[in-house]
């Protein structure tokens, strides 16, 4: 019987900085295929600090989906992404084994119990850990950009040089080509075209859509309530989010749709929504 697996991760500033998001998925998912489970979700946070970590946003999601669906096992990259003190580790233990699910490390790869959490820490009980605390290093392959979070449409990753002269690839970028499909989108639906239309008409021009997939109304149209879909994602305003945060960055440089043309494309909803018509 198979075993649903949800993976949590949490960047860090400072000394683990390079133990990335997209690093402690990589592992991740390789130690859940290794282990014949399957993947269902995964939740990350920015490091905030222990003393909130059942408020982080990303916690607070997990044991959420805890909550409304079966889960059999939690999955971290090694145990100090997952918290950094075994007083909040024990707790969470605890919590997860009152609800019949399991706590896995992916490195060392075996499963945290009350046995043997505090191998893992130092005797004096600190925030300091024994074994499992080496620095993960990034895999060669993680470094293509097929292997990162998939942006929006619009966008691209590049790579830039940091003071110690090393590339790092992993920076957004506006892609011009998609870039301007998306303002085109957001034009005709405010010239009266419909989704289903401007999905047809792109499609005739040979436009690749997302991922390199046909357009489909869906994609432009999605759900206005839920921000889906090309129309009603406010990345396309410069409006970026950080795992962590409450609030968005605004990047001027990643702003692909003007102000005014998002007003507009609202107005046509709201009138279309009255109307029961697109």
């Amino acid at each position: 019987m198979t075993r649903n697996v949800l993976f949590y991760a949490r960047h860090s500033a400072g000394y683990h900085d390079h133990a990335c998001l997209e690093t402690q998925l990589y592992y991740g998912h390789r130690f859940i295929k290794e282990n014949g489970w399957t993947f269902v979700k995964s939740y990350a946070d920015e490091d905030i600090g222990e003393v909130v970590f059942m408020a982080q946003p990303g916690v607070r999601k997990l044991f959420a989906h805890i909550e409304r669906e079966a889960i059999d096992i939690v999955l971290c990259h090694t145990l100090d992404r997952l918290c950094s003190r075994f007083d909040i580790a024990s707790r969470l233990l605890s919590e997860l084994a009152r609800k019949g699910i399991e706590l896995w490390v992916a490195d060392p790869g075996e499963r945290i119990t009350a046995r043997n959490l505090s191998d893992h820490y130092i005797d004096d009980g600190s925030n300091m850990f024994a074994k499992g605390s080496h620095i993960a290093h990034v895999p060669d392959d993680l470094r293509e950009d097929e292997h990162l979070v998939p942006l929006a449409f619009g966008y691209r990753y590049k790579g830039a040089f940091n003071a110690d002269r090393q590339y790092i690839l992993g920076f957004t970028a506006v892609d011009t080509d998609a870039a301007n499909a998306v303002q085109q989108i957001f034009q005709l639906y405010t010239e009266g075209m419909s989704p289903a239309k401007i999905a047809a008409l792109l499609n005739t021009l040979g436009i690749a859509g997302p991922r390199g997939k046909a357009w489909r109304d869906v994609t432009i149209r999605g759900d206005r309530t839920q921000s889906t879909g090309i129309l009603n994602d406010q990345i396309y305003l410069g409006r970026f989010w950080i795992p962590g945060r409450a609030s968005c960055d605004f990047v001027p440089a990643l702003q692909i749709v003007t102000q005014d043309l998002w007003h507009r494309v609202k107005q046509r909803q709201r009138l279309a929504a009255r109307g029961g018509t697109e």
